[in-house]
């Protein structure tokens, strides 16, 4: 929610970091960034630089006392300073990597209720769609976000594809470039983040409720109690509602979190998590003949389509649950170093069933087992396409996961003197076991299901079927992970740090691939199992140069690696035999604080490579595949985050990634050396501008919005030759008004000019942005 701003006193420990001071960046440092500092206004006033806390006698924990919310950081304002994705409590300017925060009041005051949604504000990020419609396909830089390993909370692995709401997440951190050292495998392009809500010292109750168009209705609850001296309980809460002309949202959950010991020498923290969602999910549309997208993205061009016309079927539906406990422990030694210990165990389920809308001037034509198509004189394209045009359903693949993950972790920070010098030591180690069964659908339901037939101009035309997928095992998957690694941050020179780091994992796995002898029976007729055994190292260096506390310049070297594992569905003994494939990052960049560190701009240059990736040969029949494959990315990213004056805040995320191409591939798909991969536009990006007007009035507004995007060839990686989207720009908007400090309404406006855009894609299909949605909130704090 917006935060009021009524300020309470809380209790912390000296552990915490005091402010460092933030000195305005010396001229020629950074062109962005004194073009920001030329733009915003001179006169504003600049508060002293806060001094650094006397330090303390060893072993000596004095508490401090810290007025408002400072240490809750992104409640409050678009810009932090602080992140924990890079392991640990780090300095934003000492990770030598390009790092992007979604602080929880951008997500307020956009209304980015799901990860997805609040991914769409940082830039270089995309989503594919799968064969089953799924939406947890992202690509950053052009590479997967593999959902086994890059998607993470508070630093842990957040498994399995389901719906990720953010009513209980504080902020989201996005670390760009190769980061195995730190997680494992996967992070070829980087890791996303999404830090909880932590019990406060304080007592601090948060109501927020939302009615919107399209029978939205969502309502959350934050609620924290301190309960003594250092202990405190909070509780998050959500339910949410809504018919999005067909797509449906109808989902709650809930999480706890008990902490005591906070601000001593040992804090300990216990909760729960659960999650329960039952959607209709937003139906694809098909390429039309030649080769555009068939819903109108060009609404001037295509104006037969109407934007949010929902061609799904009734029968389609999205179902699942995540539940997990989780607990930490994070003790501090009397030399102020800090080891924190966390685990996290659940189950995940998901099940789902949607509706790609194909496009026929005839009416569909069926084969002998039941499938509808169009024959060729029925082929629609931008020209012919009418309101008499039939659309018939075509139903996606059918799915259903069973996934359990328990994980463990433990990392150790600490700052040394050793020879001379200052080394700031970062260690830990981590075990996992996971478990899963994948399901897909016996009988007469299936890939490419008739769902029935509509036209254009009747949306929700299809019938309600009788019938609903059955389910039969397909896969089943185990596998454990131990890693251990250790990273050393060493002050050489007075502005000079180098960064060198180390990891060793140990993956073991089984998998099984069942079959049947036809499509209505449940009886396999055939269990291939499969092993796999990887212990790979992973590296990861940087130079960095600060010369005032406000510059921060870095060089940085990371890898990664990527196991079969990784989409462990498609685990065949051929690919278990396959060694992992190997990635590198390179990047240039630099972070600069403005205006007293109130104003921070961030740019990277950076390379992305993919050097062994698997391929097939022709001419190879040996039981594993090559390792002869080769795709890189490489671009630019800029980032602007923070206040040019007390009444202006700003948050700009770009990326301008001009070259991803395939570099090689094996003999069956050499045609493809050289294309471009797919799912990278070269521009992306998003804006967010705020403006107090008065005391009680704020009024916010944005962009966001990529060029032309081009689906995956099939599973080779380049883009579609022939299917695309068009470029888009989609603006959002908010007006807040504060009756107190502690009630407050908001209006907001997402997608203003209802504008259609394509935002999953697929090699056959296309799943709609959303569509112009209206919400009113009213909030109130006690």
């Amino acid at each position: 929610m917006a935060r009021p701003t009524r300020r309470k006193a809380v209790q912390h420990a000296a552990r915490l970091s005091s402010p460092r001071p933030c000195i305005a960046s010396e001229a020629g440092a950074f062109p962005l960034g004194a073009l920001m500092l030329a733009a915003s206004v001179s006169s504003w006033a600049q508060s002293p630089a806060q001094p650094a806390a006397a330090p303390q006698a060893s072993g000596t924990l004095s508490p401090i006392t810290v007025t408002g919310e400072a240490d809750i950081q992104g409640r409050d304002q678009l810009q932090t300073t602080k992140t924990g994705v890079a392991k640990g409590n780090q300095d934003i300017r000492d990770v030598p990597n390009s790092i992007n925060v979604i602080t929880e009041k951008l997500m307020d005051d956009a209304k980015l209720n799901t990860l997805k949604e609040a991914l769409h504000y940082s830039a270089g990020i995309t989503f594919a769609a799968t064969e089953n419609g799924t939406d947890q396909d992202i690509r950053l830089r052009g590479f997967p976000v593999a959902t086994v390993g890059d998607l993470l909370i508070d630093g842990m692995r957040d498994p399995s594809q389901y719906d990720r709401d953010t009513f209980n997440l504080d902020r989201i951190e996005v670390l760009r470039g190769s980061a195995s050292m730190l997680f494992g495998r996967g992070s070829t392009g980087g890791v996303i983040n999404q830090v909880t809500k932590k019990p406060l010292l304080a007592d601090q109750n948060d109501l927020v409720g939302t009615v919107g168009s399209d029978g939205f209705y969502r309502a959350t609850a934050d609620m924290n109690k301190r309960l003594g001296e250092d202990s405190a309980f909070r509780l998050n809460a959500m339910w949410n509602k809504a018919d999005n002309d067909g797509a449906k949202i109808d989902k709650y959950g809930i999480a706890p979190q008990y902490s005591w010991g906070i601000g001593s020498r040992d804090e300990f923290s216990v909760g729960a998590f659960y999650l329960n969602v039952d959607n209709v999910p937003m139906a694809g549309t098909r390429y039309l003949a030649n080769g555009t997208f068939n819903n109108g993205i060009a609404q001037s061009t295509i104006p037969a389509l109407q934007p949010g016309a929902y061609y799904g079927s009734p029968s389609d539906y999205l179902k699942g649950e995540a539940a997990y406990v989780n607990g930490s422990w994070l003790h501090t030694f009397d030399d102020g170093g800090q080891i924190k210990t966390q685990a996290r165990s659940g189950t995940f389920d998901r099940s789902q069933w949607g509706t790609t809308a194909a496009f026929c001037n005839r009416f569909p034509s069926f084969s002998a087992t039941g499938a509808a198509s169009c024959a060729a004189a029925g082929a629609v394209n931008a020209s012919n396409l009418a309101p008499s045009t039939y659309v018939y359903g075509i139903g996606l693949a059918p799915r259903k996961d069973h996934y359990k993950g328990t994980y463990l972790q433990s990392d150790y920070s600490n700052t040394f003197n050793w020879g001379g010098y200052k080394h700031e030591i970062l260690a830990g180690v981590d075990a996992s076991r996971e478990s899963a069964d994948r399901f897909g659908a016996w009988g007469t339901v299936g890939t490419n299901f008739y769902k029935g037939t509509t036209t254009v101009a009747n949306p929700n035309g299809l019938p309600n079927l009788a019938v609903s997928p059955t389910y039969r095992k397909t896969q089943e998957y185990s596998a454990s992970n131990f890693g251990a690694y250790v990273q050393d941050l060493v002050q050489v020179a007075e502005h000079w740090k180098l960064l060198g780091g180390l990891r060793w994992d140990s993956m073991r796995g089984d998998f099984s691939q069942i079959s049947y002898a036809n499509t209505n029976t449940t009886n396999p007729s055939a269990t291939v199992s499969s092993k796999l055994s990887e212990q790979p190292p992973s590296y990861r260096a940087g130079v960095l140069y600060q010369p005032t506390a406000a510059q921060s310049y870095y060089f940085s070297y990371g890898t990664s690696f990527n196991t079969a594992a990784d989409t462990y569905q498609y685990v065949t003994p051929q690919n278990a035999n396959t060694p992992p494939e190997k990635s590198r990052n390179i990047e240039v960049g630099g972070k600069l604080d403005w205006l007293d560190g109130k104003l921070s701009t961030r740019a990277a240059i950076f390379r992305t490579e993919k050097y062994n990736e698997r391929t097939t040969d022709s001419d190879f029949a040996g039981d594993a595949y090559l390792l002869s494959g080769k795709r890189h990315s490489q671009g630019l990213e800029l980032e602007v985050v923070g206040r040019l004056t007390p009444q202006w805040e700003v948050y700009l995320s770009y990326a301008y990634i001009p070259d991803a191409k395939i570099d090689k591939a094996g003999s069956v798909n050499a045609n493809i050396v050289g294309s471009p991969v797919g799912l990278v536009p070269k521009n992306s990006g998003a804006l967010w501008v705020s403006y107090q007007a008065t005391q009680k009035l704020r009024v916010a507004g944005g962009i966001r919005g990529a060029s032309e995007n081009r689906p995956l060839q099939g599973t080779t990686g380049a883009a579609s030759t022939t299917a695309y989207v068009p470029g888009y720009v989609v603006g959002d908007a908010m007006l807040e008004y504060k009756f107190t400090p502690d009630v407050f309404a908001q209006l907001n406006v997402s997608n203003f000019t209802n504008k259609l855009y394509g935002d999953q894609l697929y090699p056959g299909f296309v799943i709609a942005g959303q569509q112009r949605t209206y919400m009113a909130t009213v909030g109130v704090r006690f």
